[in-house]
């Protein structure tokens, strides 16, 4: 997992913190302390899964397609991890010449395969409202901020 679940992750948190109000890219950015192009991509992603509605445009931005009940980490974990695995094992090309190499790919899976699923349940467990909840419950400050 790289730092694109995270960015996607207070990105989600954050509009639900905006509610319906439309928030820019670059206004996400300046928050998470990261590039707006990042941002952009992570947006574009969550777009096509459903997660967020976007608009271009004078008073355009990006809002939350459902509830943040309804979102789950899981969801976003598979809006932008799509195609990727957990462990990178389906990138390396083992020689097959190598009488080691021959299994490792395969065995490899099936070792990983269990805590790759207990993290999924995990993430399953998880909503951007609890997120939400649990940040503002630790800096109360900043709820109060974004919701003047």
């Amino acid at each position: 997992m790289n730092t694109r679940f995270a960015v996607a992750t207070y990105a989600l948190t954050f509009m639900s913190l905006a509610q319906e109000r439309m928030v820019t890219s670059d206004e996400l950015a300046a928050s998470i302390g990261t590039h707006p192009a990042l941002v952009r991509r992570m947006l574009s992603m969550l777009r096509e899964s459903g997660l967020v509605e976007t608009q271009l445009g004078p008073g355009g931005g990006a809002r939350l397609a459902r509830s943040p009940d309804e979102i789950s980490l899981l969801q976003v974990y598979d809006a932008i991890s799509a195609a990727e695995d957990l462990f990178s094992i389906g990138r390396i090309s083992p020689n097959p010449d190598c009488p080691m190499s021959a299994g490792i790919q395969s065995t490899l899976g099936c070792m990983l395969a269990r805590p790759e699923q207990a993290l999924r349940l995990a993430l399953d467990g998880v909503s951007i409202r609890n997120l939400l909840n649990e940040a503002t419950a630790r800096v109360p400050q900043a709820a109060a901020a974004h919701s003047a």
